[in-house]
């Protein structure tokens, strides 16, 4: 939930920082494209004085000469005259900040003048729309418009002027607020995660003490009925060892009174120690000691040889030279574990099959596979097997009785020491349990290092 939580922030915070930043980046180009489409269009209203004067200042009659190095270099040394005749004043220096320029061309793109001092390396292109061109290269951004005169209702075209502008400081800004966007959505998200977790963790707790006051309700129940069902027991018991007592007609009523005894006992005693392992508080569920594996299995096998043998089934056991491989865990619960699978997949293999149950020792752990060929479990209900109290039909119409807790006995008894237990089937063919532990020596030393400060 957490997890999800988190992706779906980071997500958000993740298109909110690029729509930001794409948004505030447009901006302030479309701000510097129109800083110099006005630049341009100003100093076009300039092009014919400054066309006229250039080509004056060329024209040899003057007493210029092309190659002559006192030629105007710049706007102001161009307009020099009109200055010094007071026709009007033309200032020293250009008014344009820093890392600008502006160029005015001939019709034929030769370059005329120059005012600034950022030009770009490029030649002005050859067809430049009447609406203006911009072209961005090299952290230089410039904007070239065509400027055409009036003669007789004519528009000639006089020439071109294109102005100019560093992006530098621009794209600096720019990065500055990808570095600044970075990191803010970073802390945002940093502190969304310790926000989710601590609400996460409150909003849990009534769900926490909910489901501690059931498996505490559960445990009580569970311990509460033990008496009155003992008691049931031992009436029927009783009953039952002096038949000649009982109305003939009573018989099978008793029967079936002390077969819903012990299925209430099996069911109640199923329950608690559910409840016992679920509780990790209590001593019983905290006991860890070295078990040997191989011995637990052999008693689940002798224990179920009587039901194998009334059907005819052949229990298989390969791996009976196996000795002293031992787990961490409590010896009664292991022996539960084993005890239902071996015992389930007798009860559901039919008359002259075989369960095989073998124990392989790998380097740190310790595999013990059940397999059986019974009826088998359909694909779609094997998720949901290790469900409490869940029991498939086909499984229900071959087996009566059971409380449908033992395959989630066994799941929480692996699970509750460290193991796992995984399960594969095919329908009329059979079912195979496959349990993994890691061995004791393994799982002490990964206690040890998870809990050594």
């Amino acid at each position: 939930m957490l997890l999800s939580y988190l992706v779906v922030m980071t997500a958000i915070l993740g298109i909110s920082g690029v729509s930001i930043y794409h948004l505030l980046a447009r901006r302030l180009h479309q701000q510097l494209d129109n800083h110099l489409q006005r630049l341009a269009q100003t100093s076009a209203r300039t092009l014919g004085v400054v066309r006229h004067e250039y080509e004056e200042h060329r024209d040899k009659r003057y007493g210029y000469d092309s190659n002559d190095p006192d030629l105007p270099e710049n706007l102001s040394e161009l307009m020099a005259k009109y200055r010094q005749e007071g026709i009007f004043d033309v200032p020293s220096d250009y008014p344009l900040p820093d890392a600008q320029g502006v160029e005015w061309f001939d019709d034929r793109r030769q370059l005329m003048i120059r005012e600034g001092n950022l030009f770009p390396d490029w030649d002005i292109s050859a067809n430049v729309p009447e609406y203006g061109l911009t072209k961005h290269k090299s952290y230089v951004k410039s904007y070239a418009i065509p400027v055409y005169g009036d003669l007789n209702g004519k528009r000639p075209l006089i020439g071109y002027v294109r102005a100019s502008e560093s992006t530098a400081i621009l794209e600096a800004e720019l990065r500055r607020l990808r570095w600044g966007l970075g990191i803010g959505g970073l802390v945002a998200l940093g502190l969304t995660a310790i926000g989710g977790t601590w609400l996460t963790r409150q909003s849990l707790k009534p769900v926490e003490r909910s489901f501690d006051r059931l498996k505490q309700f559960t445990a009580d129940a569970s311990h509460e009925l033990r008496s009155p069902l003992t008691a049931i027991k031992t009436s029927v018991a009783v009953m039952q060892s002096h038949p000649e007592r009982i109305h003939p007609n009573d018989i099978k009523k008793v029967a079936a009174i002390a077969s819903a005894a012990d299925q209430m006992s099996e069911l109640v005693e199923d329950l608690l120690l559910l409840a016992r392992i679920d509780d990790t508080s209590m001593p019983e569920s905290m006991e860890l000691f070295p078990v040997p594996i191989d011995e637990i299995v052999e008693d689940a096998l002798d224990r179920a040889a009587i039901a194998a043998s009334q059907k005819e089934i052949v229990l298989h056991y390969p791996d009976a030279s196996i000795e002293n491989v031992e787990v961490c865990g409590n010896a009664g619960h292991l022996r539960r574990l084993f005890g239902n699978l071996i015992d389930n997949a007798v009860q559901y293999t039919p008359e002259g099959g075989t369960v095989t149950v073998s124990i392989q020792r790998q380097t740190a752990s310790v595999v013990v596979s059940v397999v059986d060929t019974g009826i088998g479990i359909a694909s779609e209900d094997l998720p949901r097997i290790f469900d409490r109290f869940w029991r498939a039909d086909k499984a229900r119409s071959r087996r009566q009785g059971g409380t449908g807790l033992g395959l989630s006995i066994a799941c929480t008894i692996a699970h509750r020491y460290g193991g796992e237990i995984t399960v594969s089937s095919q329908l009329g063919v059979g079912t195979q349990f496959r349990i993994k532990f890691p061995l004791a020596s393994s799982y002490r030393e990964s206690v040890r290092r998870f809990t050594t400060p």
